[in-house]
């Protein structure tokens, strides 16, 4: 039996590694642990995100009502100053809900990244306990 024990890493194809670390590093405030031609390896708490160097960024049918995204952790006191210092930064922010279904319940903003990965910040209290 294979027992995973939690996520070491996601990797998310970028199509300029300099303006996706500017985005990243500047922006959303991650650490960058290294650098190298092809991939910039980037730190959020315990937790590692890999912008991976491809020619074209991902297709979706509409970047907006994808399903598909990558959702960071902020403090729930901080949410809105965290959608303030996006809009600051020129960075839409979309939908904005607290919602109280589905797994992950409490205070959700969605935006887009410079290749049209739809992202998230979640102040929420966790995943719903089964």
């Amino acid at each position: 039996m294979l027992n995973t024990q939690g996520m070491m890493h996601f990797g998310l194809a970028v199509t300029d590694l300099d303006r996706s670390r500017k985005f990243y590093e500047g922006v959303l405030n991650l650490k960058v642990v290294e650098q190298s031609p092809r991939m910039v390896f980037l730190q959020t708490g315990d937790d590692y995100l890999i912008l991976a160097k491809g020619d074209e960024p991902l297709k979706y049918d509409t970047n907006k009502s994808t399903p598909v995204h990558h959702a960071f952790k902020v403090k729930p006191d901080e949410f809105q100053s965290s959608i303030d210092h996006l809009r600051q930064h020129g960075v839409e922010v979309f939908n904005i809900e607290d919602r109280n279904t589905g797994v992950f319940w409490g205070p959700q903003a969605y935006f887009l990244d410079p290749d049209g990965n739809k992202l998230e910040i979640y102040a929420g209290p966790g995943a719903k306990k089964s």
